[in-house]
C-alpha cells in the first residue's frame, strides 16, 4: 500500500510525465486504496488507476482524461466538473456519486468484460450528472437507473440495452443516441417536473428496499393523459387516482396500489400488474392487450424471500368492454368483477376467482379459464368457444346464451 509520501511523489512523477518533461512517469496506482481523501483538481491524465478505491473522495474537477479505469470505484465520490473525457470505465462503479459538469466524452462505460475477471456491472446508478457530457461515450449495457441526467447531453451516446429506468431527463438531449432495447421513457421526459422528480425518487426506493428514496405516492391525483409509458411505477400509491386515458404501455406497476383508480381509455399493452391491487378500480375501455395480472413473491429486506405470494386484486373492477387478448389473469381475484362484452381472446384466466363476475357478452374464444371459480357468474351470450373450461366451478351461473362450441368442459358440471 502506498504511504503518503509515495503516492505524493507519484503525483509529481506523474505530473511531470503530462508535461513530457525528462524523469517523468506515468502513474500506475492499481488496486490502491485511496477512499475517503480530498484530491480535487488532480491530473490523473493517461494514469492507470485499474481497481483503485475512490470511494467516498474528494475528486472535483480532476481530470481522468484517458485514464484507465477499468474496475476502478467511485461511490459515493463527489466528482463534480472531473474530466472522464475518452477514459476507460469498464466495470468501474460510480453508484451515488456526485458528477453534475462531468465530461464523459468518448468515455467507455460498458459492463466489465469476462476478462477483466469481474461481475461488476453498475455503473452509474442513482448519480447525479446534471450537465454532463455523454457525447460519442459507449454505455451499452451500462446502468444509468435513477440518475439525474438534468441537462445532460447524450447526442451520439451508444446506450444500446441501457437502464435508464427511473433517470430524471429533464431538458437531456438524446437526439442521436442510440437506445435500441434500452430502459428508457423518452416520452415521459415530457413529464412535469415535480413527477419526473417523484418518478427517480421511486425507483431508488425501489431498487434498494426502501432504504433510499421516497416511495412514488401520487394518490387523489389528476394524471389523465399523461404519458408513462415504461414507467417504474412497482409499489407505488395510486389509490384513487385519475390515469383515464392515460399511456401506460409497458410500465412496470408490480405490487403497486391502484384500489379505485379511474383507468377508462388507459392504453396498458405489455403493463405488468404481478401483485398489484385494482379493487374497485375503473378500467373500461382500455386497452390490455398481453398485460401481465399474475402471482408474484413477496420480497423482504435486500430482497430476500418471505415465501408469501400476493395475487392481482380485481375484485369489484369494472373492465367493462375493455380489449384483453393475450392477458394473463392466471389466479387473479375478480369476484363480483364488471367484465360485460370484454374481448379476451387466448386469454388466461385460469385458477382465478370469478365468481358472481359480469361476464355477458364477453368474447372469450380460445381462453384459459381451467380450474377458474365462476360459481355465481353471469355468462349470458358469453362466447367460449374452443376455451378450456376443464374443473372450472360453474355453480349458479347463468350460461344462457352462451357459445361453447369445441370447448373443453372436462370435468365442468355444465
Amino acid at each position: 500500500m502506498l504511504t503518503a509520501q509515495e503516492f505524493v511523489e507519484v503525483l509529481r512523477a506523474h505530473e511531470r510525465f503530462s508535461r513530457r518533461e525528462p524523469q517523468g512517469k506515468r502513474a500506475h496506482i492499481e488496486g490502491e486504496n485511496l477512499s475517503g481523501l480530498r484530491l480535487p483538481w488532480l491530473n490523473l491524465r493517461e494514469s492507470v488507476l485499474t481497481g483503485t478505491d475512490f470511494s467516498r473522495c474528494v475528486l472535483t474537477s480532476t481530470d481522468f482524461g484517458r485514464a484507465s479505469l477499468t474496475l476502478t470505484n467511485f461511490e459515493d465520490a463527489d466528482a463534480e466538473g472531473a474530466n472522464f473525457e475518452r477514459a476507460e470505465l469498464r466495470g468501474a462503479k460510480l453508484t451515488n456519486a456526485k458528477l453534475s459538469e462531468a465530461n464523459f466524452a468518448g468515455a467507455d462505460l460498458r459492463p466489465a468484460t469476462a476478462a477483466d475477471r469481474s461481475e461488476v456491472n453498475t455503473i452509474l446508478y442513482g448519480a447525479r450528472l446534471d450537465v454532463a457530457s455523454f457525447n460519442d461515450a459507449r454505455l451499452q449495457r451500462g446502468n444509468l437507473g435513477a440518475c439525474d441526467l438534468t441537462g445532460a447531453d447524450l447526442s451520439g451516446a451508444d446506450a444500446t440495452e441501457a437502464n435508464l429506468r427511473g433517470a430524471l431527463l429533464l431538458n437531456t438531449k438524446i437526439e442521436g443516441a442510440e437506445l435500441s432495447a434500452a430502459h428508457i421513457n423518452t416520452v415521459g421526459a415530457a413529464l412535469p417536473e415535480d413527477i419526473q422528480k417523484i418518478l427517480r425518487q421511486h425507483a431508488l426506493w425501489i431498487d434498494s428496499f426502501g432504504a433510499k428514496g421516497t416511495r412514488g405516492d401520487f394518490a387523489g391525483r389528476d394524471l389523465s393523459s399523461g404519458n408513462f409509458g415504461g414507467a417504474y411505477l412497482s409499489g407505488a400509491r395510486l389509490v384513487g387516482t385519475n390515469l383515464k386515458g392515460a399511456n401506460l404501455a409497458g410500465a412496470l406497476l408490480v405490487l403497486a396500489e391502484l384500489d379505485g383508480a379511474t383507468l377508462d381509455e388507459a392504453h396498458l399493452r405489455h403493463a405488468d400488474f404481478v401483485g398489484a391491487s385494482l379493487k374497485s378500480a375503473k378500467i373500461r375501455h382500455a386497452r390490455l392487450e398481453d398485460a401481465r395480472f399474475a402471482p408474484t413473491d413477496i420480497l423482504g429486506a435486500k430482497g430476500a424471500s418471505t415465501g408469501e405470494k400476493r395475487r392481482s386484486d380485481l375484485s369489484d373492477a369494472s373492465l367493462r368492454q375493455s380489449a384483453m387478448s393475450g392477458a394473463t389473469l392466471h389466479h387473479a381475484n375478480i369476484r363480483n368483477g364488471d367484465l360485460h362484452g370484454i374481448l379476451a381472446e387466448q386469454t388466461d384466466f385460469s385458477d382465478a376467482d370469478l365468481s358472481g363476475a359480469n361476464l355477458s357478452n364477453a368474447i372469450i374464444m380460445r381462453g384459459d379459464l381451467s380450474n377458474a371459480n365462476l360459481t355465481g357468474a353471469n355468462l349470458r351470450q358469453c362466447d367460449l368457444r374452443e376455451a378450456n373450461l376443464k374443473d372450472a366451478q360453474v355453480n349458479d351461473a347463468d350460461t344462457t346464451g352462451a357459445s361453447l362450441e369445441g370447448a373443453n368442459t372436462e370435468g365442468t358440471a355444465l
